[in-house]
């Protein structure tokens, strides 16, 4: 009897001993999961660790990253192949080999629900795959790699940046980027404004910075530019950044040859000095013409030209006394477009420009209510603002009528100008009390002088 204990408790003890070794070989966990390029991947046999070694299905795994999986039921033999690359693996063999060269392995391949599962970082990296554990959510990944990047195309170098003082009021500043090779317009370049801090920035693709390339600093009273600085992007890109005293949006040029980038900045919108050039020059512009329909009063007795040129007349007359040079946009009853009364002020010398008019209402037919004296100036124009409370100064309250205020205006005439510019709405002819006053010649003596006298204490803070 004692005999048979013996032999049941040793019988026991060799089944503990077994499972034991089994629960060592096949260390198993079954929550863990299999990302292939950042897709959850499932199996009939999932991943599971063995010996710190991860396994994982051949099969499901190289199929779906593009590789073929064969297998060798007589020898147990499974074959990976992918690209140029092949791995083979025997069942139970810590010995492979990865282009006929032997390799050891930590584990070897085998079988689980006849399923051959191989260890996957072994395996993987071997075919050019990069493998990742996340241990918090114990997740195996296997990830393709990238494609080769091809060399970037290098069409030339940036060489040498200047700054030149510009020709005129809108071409203030230049900055030029000078390149060894040709670029194409709109094709190799972007740009943009960034604002906190202020800064310009254009980006030339395909082009390297000379090595003896630098930066510069500039810093003049009526330039918003601070300083340049260039810097290679990218391999084949070339940054250069204008920082600037306040945002301006500049006008881009490329030279004939391709191989001179302009960025052209307009004068700092802060800075006025009228008596740089030795003169003060205003630009009257008398409104429409003769021959513009429509404008004219309900009943047929003042045609609005008529009125803006007798004031600008008178205005011109004040001026020159008091030493200011007038130039006009037009000097006969013709109408001139927008775009030519703009041309003819920016070609000038002209320091401020003055537009001249007077208002209307409703479908000109019909005498209307509305009334008053107002001035526009471009939005964000300083300087114009400045100007338009001179002379809102001057004839408020003496100009007897109801004032409807200062206000900014996207104007043609306004937006188009390079210096400080105005218009003035000398009441309205639609209205039947105002239209005599515009009609007067007295009260447009008074307008002239209240707005002559604007334009000089205007002139008088900046030159006493």
């Amino acid at each position: 009897m004692a005999r048979k204990v013996s032999f049941t408790v040793a019988f026991v003890f060799i089944m503990v001993l077994i499972a034991m070794s089994v629960s060592t070989v096949f260390a198993v966990s079954s929550d863990v999961k299999l990302v292939i390029n950042d897709e959850d991947v499932s199996s009939d046999v999932m991943p599971f660790i063995e010996k710190g070694r991860t396994l994982v299905p051949a099969r499901a795994v190289f199929e779906t990253l593009g590789g073929i999986v064969e297998w060798d039921p007589k020898n147990y033999i499974v074959t990976i192949k992918y690209e140029t690359t092949v791995v083979v693996l025997k069942i139970n063999d810590r010995v492979a080999t990865v282009n006929g060269h032997s390799k050891t392995l930590d584990v070897p391949a085998r079988l689980k629900n006849s399923r051959t599962v191989i260890p996957v970082r072994f395996v993987a990296e071997e075919l050019g795959f990069l493998v990742g554990w996340i241990d918090s959510t114990r997740t195996v990944t296997i990830t393709s790699p990238e494609e080769p990047k091809e060399s970037p195309e290098i069409t030339g170098y940036v060489t040498e940046i200047l700054v030149e003082e510009g020709s005129s009021k809108k071409e203030n500043t230049i900055v030029n980027v000078h390149l060894s090779e040709p670029v194409k317009a709109g094709s190799n370049y972007s740009t943009m404004a960034l604002g906190g801090p202020n800064r310009f920035v254009l980006d030339i693709t395909g082009f390297q910075m000379d090595s003896n390339l630098s930066g510069l600093t500039y810093d003049d009273k009526d330039s918003p530019l601070l300083s340049v600085r260039v810097a290679d992007l990218t391999e084949d890109t070339v940054r250069v950044v204008c920082d600037l005293k306040e945002l301006s949006t500049p006008v881009m040029n490329i030279s004939e040859d391709g191989r001179t980038i302009s960025i052209s900045f307009g004068t700092l919108t802060t800075y006025f000095d009228p008596m740089e050039d030795g003169k003060l020059v205003v630009m009257l512009d008398p409104g429409h013409g003769e021959s513009t329909a429509g404008k004219r009063s309900p009943c047929g007795t003042l045609r609005e030209y008529e009125f803006n040129r007798a004031v600008a007349n008178k205005m011109k007359d004040l001026l020159e006394a008091a030493g200011i040079e007038v130039l006009l946009t037009v000097h006969d009853d013709s109408d001139p477009s927008l775009a030519k009364r703009c041309e003819i002020a920016n070609n000038s010398d002209a320091d401020i420009f003055v537009s001249i008019h007077a208002n209307a209402f409703g479908n000109g037919k019909d005498w209307t209510s509305p009334h008053g004296w107002v001035i526009f100036h471009y939005p964000g124009s300083a300087i114009g603002n400045k100007l338009a409370e001179a002379i809102s100064e001057s004839n408020i309250p003496r100009i007897g009528i109801h004032n409807r205020g200062i206000k900014t205006e996207n104007f043609h005439v306004l937006r188009n100008t390079y210096m400080p510019a105005v218009l003035i709405e000398h009441g309205f002819f639609t209205n039947i009390d105002e239209i005599e006053l515009l009609k007067s010649d007295a009260w447009r003596e008074e307008v002239a002088l209240y707005n002559v006298e604007g334009i000089v204490n205007f002139f008088n803070s900046y030159t006493q």
